[in-house]
């Protein structure tokens, strides 16, 4: 399992990065700035200047200086979920994480509210929240995010036909 899946998500830091360079596409952060400067925006401050305009994410956590599309966080947890599924013969996962209550680092003391249970019945379904964070982050668009998600559950597919002919082979 682990050899398939380190060579799922070996893939798709390959495949991410090679797009990555050839698509060079602007953050979210970045094109709200430019084309939103001097409007006034809705956020999650309130309505602000779309040149003062930041992602829900801890001030310390700066968006990335290379390019939006794709997804690495999206392209990995599919590819590695996808493996996942594939190794156990179903997508069945079942875990789940309790935030507690004003433990966020973006607005420390007030959210959540009350203590927040995050579940998540399958491997897709964990994968795909990893996916959505990003969005929520200010980190992708969700095209990014969505192709991204596509991309890894191919890679995960072709790691995994290609794990099964090295374990497979007859001597």
């Amino acid at each position: 399992m682990f050899f398939a899946m380190t060579n799922a998500v070996l893939d798709a830091s390959i495949s991410s990065w090679d797009a990555k360079r050839a698509f060079d596409y602007v953050r979210p952060v970045t094109a709200i700035h430019f084309l939103y400067a001097g409007q006034t925006v809705e956020s999650w401050q309130g309505a602000i200047d779309g040149a003062d305009w930041k992602p829900y994410q801890a001030a310390n956590v700066v968006t990335p200086p290379f390019s939006e599309y794709i997804s690495g966080h999206s392209v990995f947890s599919a590819a590695a979920a996808e493996t996942l599924k594939l190794f156990t013969g179903n997508d069945n996962f079942g875990q789940s994480v309790t935030i507690p209550a004003g433990s966020s680092h973006v607005e420390p003391g007030l959210v959540p509210a009350n203590d927040t249970v995050l579940y998540w019945a399958t491997f897709s379904d964990a994968a795909d929240e990893a996916g959505i964070s990003r969005r929520f982050g200010g980190i992708h668009f969700i095209d990014g995010d969505l192709e991204s998600r596509k991309l890894g559950r191919v890679i995960g597919q072709q790691a995994w036909k290609k794990t099964q002919q090295f374990f497979n082979q007859e001597d």
